[in-house]
């Protein structure tokens, strides 16, 4: 019998992560627009993850602090709205709300023929992404096993002369290029 298994259990559950993703959104605004999150100070490896663990404010005499800096607009606000989406759409699963199907459905540009972009393992609370599986292979073929030859552009296209034949002078007048002597 799982702890899961309950469905008050799970709707309890689901609403809580669901709060902790509007918590991450309110994170991400202050993150992207204001350029500040807020981190635990205290031991080292917990400070690194601590930006996405502290959501309550800061009291006094607390190892609590604000840091402000491009790092905060340019990774953290990103990752904290990343953060928000992934709780937000789990928590839904967990009520009983269709949120990953809703994420897949918006991933993939409003088709749901195209496959899957993200699950949900609701008894476990895991997520796999198969996009990235399938991207990953893609962009190791384009970056890593890509040719460009000399007739070929960088996307492929055919290059018909790397030169023209007809040149201008120093006065603006065409001329043609001159056969080797």
């Amino acid at each position: 019998m799982s702890f899961l298994s309950e469905p008050i259990v799970r709707i309890l559950l689901g609403v809580l992560v669901m709060i902790v993703g509007f918590s991450f959104i309110w994170k991400g605004w202050l993150a992207s627009v204001l350029g500040r999150f807020t981190y635990w100070s205290g031991f080292l490896p917990f400070t690194i993850i601590s930006p996405w663990l502290v959501h309550l404010p800061q009291g006094k005499r607390s190892l609590i602090k604000t840091k402000e800096g491009m790092l905060a607009h340019m990774v953290m606000g990103p990752s904290f709205f990343l953060c928000a989406v992934l709780c937000i759409c789990a928590g839904a699963d967990l009520v009983g709300w269709p949120g990953t199907k809703t994420l897949n459905l918006v991933i993939n540009g409003m088709d749901s023929t195209k496959p899957t972009s993200v699950s949900f393992n609701e008894n476990n609370g895991r997520y796999d992404f198969p996009l990235l599986t399938r991207a990953s292979k893609k962009f190791y073929h384009q970056v890593f096993e890509h040719r460009v030859t000399e007739d070929t552009d960088l996307f492929g296209r055919k290059i018909d002369k790397m030169l023209p034949e007809a040149t201008t002078n120093l006065d603006g007048v065409r001329t043609q290029k001159s056969q080797g002597k």
